[in-house]
């Protein structure tokens, strides 16, 4: 009788892959194979192949038949997807996510105002946009409603902020089904909100956008609560 192997043991695997893989990579070495791989570490094909398509997803590596197993360059945008898919293997609760962004998010805004640029308010006033005209269409609405929060994370201009705060956002993307669905006044209410939120950063008025910003945030994720 065989032992379905444990999630412990199997995170503990991927884990050893994944510094393996990127111990060769700093190291200007070969990739290992697949079958080198399963060698290594006393496993199955399949267990080791399970471990690199959840690193293909992550961005950490690039595989294409006959050539082999690349390495991507580190850059922001991986790191925030390596830390959404590390997100998903540990299965935190939906309210954990809330209160996360909320904290992260909100206290991120007054970095932000300080180092808004006139291209990072025109981004932001093109989002709205896309807001309200999509209104009726709530997978594109929503789309455009993350829009609007990850840039203003990217006006913080801290690359660490950015890569944690990013996969926060992103990852509501998984949600958007539990919105109101063909319902343009919710997301024109969303416009709304965020219409007052960029008046207030262009003043420079940090009390008022942070205010406003944990009524907006409050405001929507008590829907996924």
């Amino acid at each position: 009788m065989t032992t379905k192997p444990s999630a412990a043991a199997e995170e503990a695997l991927f884990q050893q892959i994944h510094q393996h893989i990127l111990k060769q990579a700093k190291a200007g070495a070969r990739i290992d194979t697949e079958t080198e791989l399963a060698q290594r570490f006393g496993v199955t094909r399949y267990k080791v192949r399970k471990a690199l398509s959840i690193l293909s997803q992550m961005g950490v590596v690039d595989r294409a038949p006959k050539r082999g197993m690349v390495v991507n360059p580190m850059r922001p945008q991986n790191l925030t997807t390596q830390i959404q898919v590390q997100m998903d293997i540990a299965n935190f609760d939906i309210r954990e996510f809330i209160e996360a962004r909320l904290l992260i998010e909100v206290n991120i805004l007054p970095l932000a105002i300080r180092r808004m640029t006139p291209a990072n308010l025109g981004r932001l006033e093109a989002a709205i946009e896309g807001i309200v005209e999509n209104a009726s269409n709530t997978a594109v609405a929503d789309n455009w409603d993350r829009e609007f929060h990850l840039l203003l994370l990217e006006a913080c201009g801290n690359r660490v902020l950015q890569v944690f705060s990013g996969a926060l956002v992103t990852y509501f993307e998984k949600t958007t089904a539990h919105l109101p669905q063909n319902n343009p006044e919710f997301f024109l209410e969303i416009a709304r909100a965020e219409r007052k939120l960029l008046d207030a950063i262009k003043v420079g008025d940090v009390t008022s956008a942070t205010a406003i910003l944990q009524d907006h945030l409050t405001t929507q994720v008590s829907l996924l609560s």
